[in-house]
């Protein structure tokens, strides 16, 4: 298997882990999550580009979380994260970070197959490290 795979899957099991600043603030963690990639991948692929592939990712996970059905891609980011965090918290928690971490992992392949594990790797690094975080805190300042 890649090692560029087993750490794209690692980066996004760590964020959900119990432990982690964005797990342990529940709903809003998971879109958190969210909110800092789409901050990242926006400007490489645009709004239209991260809104198809959120929608896709929904489409693909649907026949495992039928509760969570697909919504246009056509409609902003920010609308869709607004339907995942509704339908997130219309679920047990345990099931919704299971869904979240589906999707997230769907995503994130998709996101692969378009501009390579290597690249997907450093992006999901680049969105979601502290370090990151704190970085892009000090510049805006």
């Amino acid at each position: 298997m890649d090692k560029n795979h087993d750490k794209r899957q690692q980066f996004i099991s760590n964020m959900l882990e119990p432990g982690n600043e964005c797990a342990a603030s529940g709903d809003n963690g998971h879109i958190q999550l969210w909110r800092r990639l789409a901050a990242r991948l926006s400007p490489l692929i645009g709004d239209t580009g991260l809104a198809a592939l959120h929608a896709r990712a929904m489409r693909l996970v649907q026949a495992d979380y039928p509760w969570l059905p697909a919504e246009q891609s056509m409609q902003s980011m920010d609308s869709l994260l607004d339907h995942l965090t509704n339908r997130l918290s219309s679920v047990d928690a345990v099931l919704a970070a299971e869904a979240n971490a589906a999707l997230l992992d769907t995503f994130s392949k998709l996101l692969s197959s378009l501009i390579g594990n290597a690249l997907t790797v450093r992006l999901l690094d680049s969105a979601w490290s502290e370090e990151s975080q704190q970085g892009n805190a000090k510049e805006q300042k």
